[in-house]
């Protein structure tokens, strides 16, 4: 082990980053429906959308966007209906019931980052936020465009709500805010 300071803090990051983690995954609700998730979210701020119109957006092939809308409306978070104008086009809808599920998980992500930041202050979190926003300034000055995308390294994000805690298949994906 090394004496280096700026070693400990990556440690102490990593260690903070594996802790949220475990964390995410004892809640009563884990994000394990990343797909369906980021579909209700969609639709939810967008309103009824042609099956293809959201497939493109979420950016999922057909066959998977069917799939996919199947399981949320036979949990009732959706509905599909033919076109009036267009039987060949399905119009889809979030319920009153998937718009539930929303708040419910804004909450949730809510109660997480009080959990989280609990041992800081707000002018601490301020800083902490500075010190982060310099960090990554100057490490996306030393890797390609392509590396550093809207949503932070590898030019993609991991979830509906741009959240730091937890990769594609676990864990809590925090606010719409990160």
């Amino acid at each position: 082990m090394t004496n280096n300071p700026k070693a400990e803090v990556l440690r102490k990051i990593f260690r903070y980053i594996h802790g949220t983690q475990r964390l995410a995954q004892m809640q009563d609700r884990p994000y394990h429906m990343h797909g369906q998730h980021r579909a209700l979210v969609v639709l939810a701020k967008e309103g009824t959308l042609t099956q293809s119109q959201l497939a493109e957006i979420l950016d999922i092939r057909p066959a998977s966007m069917t799939e996919l809308l199947s399981k949320l409306e036979d949990r009732g978070l959706i509905s599909r209906a033919a076109d009036e104008d267009d039987k060949r086009v399905t119009n889809v809808s979030i319920t009153d019931d998937g718009r539930k599920i929303i708040e419910n998980d804004d909450d949730s992500a809510d109660k997480m980052l009080d959990t989280l930041f609990a041992g800081l202050s707000d002018d601490e979190i301020t800083e902490l936020s500075q010190l982060f926003d310099k960090l990554n300034a100057s490490l996306k000055d030393k890797l390609p465009d392509r590396e550093f995308g809207p949503h932070g390294f590898g030019g993609h994000h991991h979830g509906f709500h741009h959240g730091p805690f937890g990769g594609p298949h676990r864990g809590f994906h925090g606010p719409k805010s990160f």
